[in-house]
């Protein structure tokens, strides 16, 4: 069974049915948080507490094995310190999860790259995580610094995901050298499958992803980074890596 669970507050006017929306029933195994907005001043109208029940109930819910996290950008109400406070308040419960499978994290804006800092213990502890995918149609902050907080907990990991995804989230040539830098002093970590789509890097990050397949025992067997800038340099430089990467099953470079 899926659920899509919107948060809004506790006007009986605005959800009649406000107390029913749990997140905890065992047969869930998927749950959409699509966080509710004034439709009038496009702000969000949850509220802390709210919040931090979620989370909770998403925590403690053994059954889930996927969960997207969409549009929490809309947690800010013109304040990025509150949206923060109220990011984390969510996290600290999802953290707990040792059930998830599948995290997607969809249209953020300003605070999309707290998603390291906030979900770094369920990135770093969760058993059964196989696939994490990062996507924004809003704004972003962009560094690699920011990449580092994201990637860094999975150092942690006793084993490494399946797949890694960013699509149109902004990932330009210093944050890709920034996750090549960690794949390449954690080999372990490399995933299986690695999606930077419709963002913003070209032969710079091309040649760090060149250099990542040319490393011993790589094992990414599928690399997807269309419509990016790499341009026919960033493509030479991919086939001259190819000739010392005998694992790499499907490479797509489509819009490029």
């Amino acid at each position: 069974m899926d659920l899509l669970t919107h948060i809004f507050d506790k006007n009986p006017q605005t959800l009649p049915n406000y107390q029913r929306i749990k997140c905890n029933d065992p047969n869930l195994r998927r749950v959409v948080v699509a966080l509710a907005k004034n439709q009038r001043s496009k702000k969000s109208i949850c509220v802390a507490a709210d919040i931090a029940q979620l989370g909770r109930e998403i925590g403690r819910n053994t059954a889930l094995t996927d969960l997207l996290l969409d549009d929490v950008n809309c947690l800010d109400h013109g304040d990025v310190v509150l949206a923060c406070h109220m990011f984390s308040l969510l996290c600290a419960g999802i953290n707990s999860n040792r059930s998830i499978e599948e995290l997607t994290i969809s249209n953020f804006s300003h605070n999309q790259w707290k998603i390291g800092y906030c979900l770094g213990p369920f990135l770093a502890n969760s058993p059964n995580l196989r696939s994490v995918c990062v996507m924004t149609g809003g704004g972003y902050t962009k560094s690699a610094d920011n990449m580092r907080l994201l990637v860094e907990p999975l150092l942690e990991r006793n084993s490494p995901l399946e797949e890694l995804c960013f699509i149109e989230s902004g990932v330009d040539d210093d944050m890709v050298v920034a996750l090549v830098d960690v794949f390449l002093k954690n080999p372990r970590l490399v995933p299986i499958k690695l999606q930077i789509a419709a963002c913003e890097f070209g032969i710079v990050g091309c040649k760090a992803i060149a250099t990542l397949l040319k490393s011993p025992n790589c094992p990414m067997e599928t690399l997807d980074i269309p419509d990016n800038f790499i341009e026919d340099d960033g493509a030479v430089c991919l086939a001259n890596a190819l000739k010392k990467n005998g694992v790499l099953k499907e490479l797509c470079l489509a819009g490029n």
